[in-house]
């Protein structure tokens, strides 16, 4: 398929702002949705707009039933999992992780959790929260002198008193991916966990959860080019027996019994339903699953490669000028994300982010400027703000030079 064709997809991409063209390089943080997902989410609006056939028993509800069934198995063949009832539907990858951060089964004995430096505060303070509990304990891998951080950094914080390790399979801040191959047969040498945010790995490159030994992995569908509010945990059938309820209601139970001195007593399900309580967010689940189509019709590794393309340009020629920083080691795979920081203290990221908004003739530029949720890493390498860039599939090298040579612009005036 064309760029031409993939880009008349995505209705946001004619808008004009003031008159000038959008240049929408924030899909780290959101990507722009296709036709098809817009469309998804208006027949469940227009056409459906019941409850789950669990609930009701009439046509509408038995649509909507089979409308989360489909998006169900098409989730769990993306990510390869064994079964359907191994994904849970959430909002989004934040509250997947909390949700394991809440529920997961840990012991006196085995109540550990490894982290990494480059966490988004999602996977960080959801158990810095069940720390400051006494809940857990949490380590912390950190990088050496550069950005680098190998599985042996994570590894040599694993133990017998490790419960679980959390990693990002790809910062979202330098784009670096990590070894979860390796620390997952690590942490299961050791009978500890793998956790997977995978928000920055699924637009652009395919995971197998089984191959990779991953026992559970939390994205968000807006990254995927699907709405807002929809998401996933996807969990390990005999690990999700385990886990403690989460939020409890309508939904997550079998029976409720008499119990002693006439008290119900709840029989809660074992599968993903335990966890999906009440009434579910079935536009979004319906826009995740065209998302998914999206996805495989245009081809992962199509996207992989156009985004590392752009990522590949931009870096290079950031990393020509001595007025800026590029965060990240140099010469590894950055998938499709490129941050960097001006080395002149007296020049704000913020500035140029209002240039990029306002100044440019003809064109608009998206980009994200601040610390992108992961204050903790950028406070340890000194760096105040930085300006992501992010690709996606319809983005373009004649896009990625407006934004440099209004860089190169933006730098010779505030000299």
């Amino acid at each position: 398929m064309e760029t031409k064709n993939i880009r008349a997809q995505f209705p946001a991409l004619r808008r004009r702002i003031n008159g000038k063209k959008l240049i929408y390089f924030d899909n780290a943080c959101s990507v722009l949705k296709p036709r098809r997902v817009i469309d998804a989410v208006s027949h469940y609006l227009s056409a459906l707009g019941a409850c789950a056939g669990g609930r009701s028993g009439h046509a509408l509800s038995a649509a909507v039933e089979e409308l989360c069934h489909e998006a169900r198995v098409k989730t769990a063949a993306f990510l390869n999992a064994a079964s359907p009832s191994e994904i849970i539907f959430t909002a989004n990858t934040t509250e997947g992780i909390n949700l394991v951060a809440r529920s997961f089964p840990f012991t006196k004995t085995k109540n550990e959790v490894v982290l990494t430096a480059f966490d988004h505060h999602s996977n960080m303070l959801p158990f810095l929260e069940e720390q400051r509990k006494g809940n857990i304990k949490v380590r912390i891998a950190v990088p050496g002198a550069g950005w680098e951080l190998g599985a042996e950094r994570i590894c040599a914080l694993i133990s017998d008193r490790t419960a679980l390790v959390s990693l990002p399979l790809r910062s979202n801040v330098t784009g670096q991916a990590f070894p979860v191959e390796a620390v997952a047969r690590a942490a299961h040498r050791r009978g500890a966990a793998v956790l997977a945010d995978a928000a920055q790995q699924l637009a652009t490159c395919a995971t197998d959860v089984r191959a990779a030994g991953i026992d559970m992995l939390a994205f968000s569908g807006h990254k995927l080019g699907g709405p807002p509010g929809i998401g996933a945990l996807y969990c390990r059938a005999p690990l999700m027996r385990k886990l403690r309820n989460f939020n409890v209601g309508g939904g997550t139970v079998s029976d409720v019994l008499s119990g002693p001195g006439g008290l119900p007593v709840a029989r809660y399900f074992a599968d993903h339903r335990r966890f999906e309580a009440g009434i579910q967010n079935y536009a979004g689940i319906a826009g995740l699953a065209a998302a998914l189509d999206f996805l495989n019709e245009t081809g992962l590794d199509r996207i992989r490669r156009r985004t590392a393309q752009l990522a590949a340009l931009c870096a290079g020629r950031l990393r020509a000028l001595d007025a800026v920083e590029v965060l990240g080691p140099e010469g590894e795979d950055s998938g499709p994300i490129v941050s960097f920081a001006f080395r002149d203290k007296k020049i704000f990221a913020q500035d140029f982010n209002l240039f990029l908004n306002n100044e440019l003739p003809g064109h608009v530029v998206c980009a994200r400027c601040g610390n992108h949720c992961a204050i903790p890493l950028h406070r340890a390498r000194g760096v105040a703000q930085s300006l992501r860039l992010s690709f996606f599939v319809y983005n373009t090298e004649y896009e990625a030079r407006v934004l440099l040579a209004a860089l190169e612009q933006y730098l010779r005036a505030a000299r």
